[in-house]
């Protein structure tokens, strides 16, 4: 099991370097050459920030993962993971099935602040929760047993840099800490 989680987090690293890599490309091809040529207009618009390479994708995975390790109760069982760009977004439906509770824990990093709309859905109830990139603990979010959940966070602009690791663990009753179920609130 680990091997393979460490050959899907190696394919992960190499596709982000490869796409990071090609961005490279494409904005150095889209620099103007020197010369004489004067705009009549200025420029109004100024470049998004982004990573500079390979290395600075890898220490923001590298934090991202440090920040998910930081809110795992010790009684976790891992049922599922992965991560996404900002640019693409998430939207997956888990099951929920059995007697112990589960956590969805996610972290995300970016190259300049930002944050990110969470949103938790089951059947006829929902929740919005904002996501702070760059935090050193992840945000983690309590859902009850029972019937599948959709986790949604909507796409950034087409071009974003950012990535979002997530964990989906079961948990014992008394690991949960605070509401037992982050969809449908606690509130009343």
């Amino acid at each position: 099991m680990r091997t393979r989680q460490g050959l899907a987090l190696t394919i992960i690293v190499t596709a982000m370097a490869l796409t990071g890599a090609c961005t490279e490309q494409k904005n150095q091809e889209g620099k103007a050459e020197p010369g004489n040529t004067a705009s009549s207009s200025p420029a109004t618009t100024t470049p998004a920030p982004s990573w500079d390479g390979k290395e600075d994708q890898e220490d923001a995975m590298r934090r991202a993962t440090r920040a998910l390790k930081a809110v795992q109760p010790d009684g976790a069982s891992r049922v599922d993971e992965g991560m996404e760009s900002l640019a693409r977004g998430l939207k997956k439906t888990f099951t929920a099935q059995g007697d112990r509770a589960y956590t969805f824990d996610v972290a995300c990093q970016a190259p300049a602040p930002r944050s990110v709309t969470l949103t938790l859905t089951r059947g006829d109830a929902d929740s919005e929760w904002e996501v702070t990139c760059g935090d050193r603990e992840a945000d983690q979010f309590n859902i009850a047993a029972g019937g599948p959940f959709t986790v949604r966070i909507t796409h950034a602009v087409k071009d974003a840099e950012g990535l979002v690791l997530w964990r989906l663990n079961t948990v014992a009753p008394d690991d949960v800490d605070g509401c037992e179920d982050d969809i449908k609130g606690c509130e009343g």
